[in-house]
């Protein structure tokens, strides 16, 4: 559920971009609004498939973009953007706005569950750690 939620999140972005620049004002994407979007997606897909491969680095990568994510529109929910944002007459806008806030909210909760289920520590030094074996070894 979290890849297809994030991923429309990003796709969201392209009417929300045609509806609120390009049709008003004709102006194409700059450059760097592209290349940070694109970062930002990057980050989230190193994590993700990091993750997802068992890779110690794809946990903390994904954990510090779900904080991130979350956090950011957690943000504009707690300071009130959220009752301007949604007043918005355009239902593309508004389509647009409850997406993001459906990906900050999913984002916070897969945060705190891949904290609280997290299975054993990684790169915790002293800590307990499982061997091939099954076997409980006290890391060196």
């Amino acid at each position: 559920m979290l890849f297809w939620v994030v991923i429309a999140d990003y796709l969201a972005q392209i009417p929300y971009y045609i509806v609120n620049y390009y049709v008003p004002h004709r102006a194409l994407p700059t450059l760097s609004s592209l290349v940070l979007l694109g970062l930002t997606l990057a980050w989230f897909l190193v994590g993700y498939f990091g993750l997802r491969a068992r890779r110690r680095f794809g946990y903390w990568v994904l954990l510090s973009f779900l904080l991130v994510e979350g956090l950011f529109y957690l943000h504009t929910l707690v300071f009130g953007a959220v009752a301007f944002q949604l007043a918005n007459p355009n239902l593309v806008i508004k389509a647009v706005f409850l997406i993001g806030y459906a990906t900050g909210i999913v984002s916070l909760i897969y945060f705190v569950a891949l904290i609280v289920f997290r299975k054993r520590p990684i790169g915790i030094e002293g800590r307990a750690s499982v061997s091939r074996a099954g076997s409980q070894e006290p890391r060196p």
